[in-house]
């Protein structure tokens, strides 16, 4: 249940192709062997109100999170984190060079018996393919 949640300062709409972030960070996601396919989720959210520092109009911020679930170690989560921090700032530098916009990645686990789920997902991703 790999879940990549952007949240973005209103003005980055207008400075990256958001699309574009979304495709780069699920694909590292995708690559990381710690992260099932089936279950990578990722989204963005717009904030819809923001102040940054001292309010000046070109700040922006770029902060995610990806929420897993328990049972992998400090060192896979360190590494996972690590990789998609630097495919985040390898997009951003490419596209903004260096703009004034805060960039941030945290991994959080979920504590297992705190997680309902239902992902049919999987079951559908190979349906069309031959078996035989």
């Amino acid at each position: 249940m790999p879940h990549q949640i952007l949240e973005i300062s209103p003005n980055i709409v207008n400075l990256l192709d958001v699309n574009r972030l979304v495709e780069a960070l699920h694909n590292c996601a995708a690559e990381q062997e710690a992260l099932a396919l089936g279950g990578i989720r990722t989204r963005v959210y717009t904030a819809s109100h923001t102040r940054i520092a001292d309010n000046a109009p070109d700040y922006g911020f770029i902060a995610v999170y990806l929420r897993i679930a328990e049972g992998r170690s400090e060192e896979v989560r360190k590494d996972m984190g690590t990789k998609l921090m630097d495919c985040l700032c390898a997009f951003v530098d490419e596209h903004l060079g260096n703009a004034p916009i805060a960039l941030s990645y945290e991994v959080q686990e979920i504590k297992k018996d705190m997680r309902w789920n239902r992902n049919r997902v999987p079951e559908f991703m190979n349906a069309g393919e031959d078996t035989s």
